[in-house]
């Protein structure tokens, strides 16, 4: 079964992407709600895929995700961003990570 870790301190703001995660994908969601417990979760179970919010408390999640890759470079990410497609991809560059997401990310994303 595919574990995904959601980081969000905003639970609300995947919601309907987690619940559609699990209905049509059979997927087992872990959650963590603050950047350090997530870096925890993410060093100690081993997810398949971690999808962050944009932000989480005060930090920027493409800063999180930065923080990620020291703990487990290995781990696919996805994260929420207003930037511009093109913004999105420079600034993240070197990162891995796999896709962009909207904010309140939902039914289409998890699909996808």
């Amino acid at each position: 079964m595919l574990r995904i870790l959601l980081v969000a301190d905003q639970v609300e703001a995947f919601e309907e992407l987690a619940r559609s995660l699990h209905h049509e994908a059979g997927v087992e969601i872990l959650w963590a709600h603050d950047s350090e417990k997530a870096l925890n979760k993410a060093a100690s179970d081993a997810p398949d895929l971690v999808i962050v919010d944009e932000v989480i408390g005060e930090v920027q999640g493409l800063d999180w995700v930065q923080r990620l890759i020291r703990v487990n470079a290995f781990i696919q990410t996805a994260a929420v961003s207003r930037l511009p497609h093109e913004v999105f991809h420079e600034t993240s560059e070197g990162l891995g990570i796999m896709a962009q997401l909207p904010p309140r990310p939902g039914k289409t994303d998890a699909l996808q």
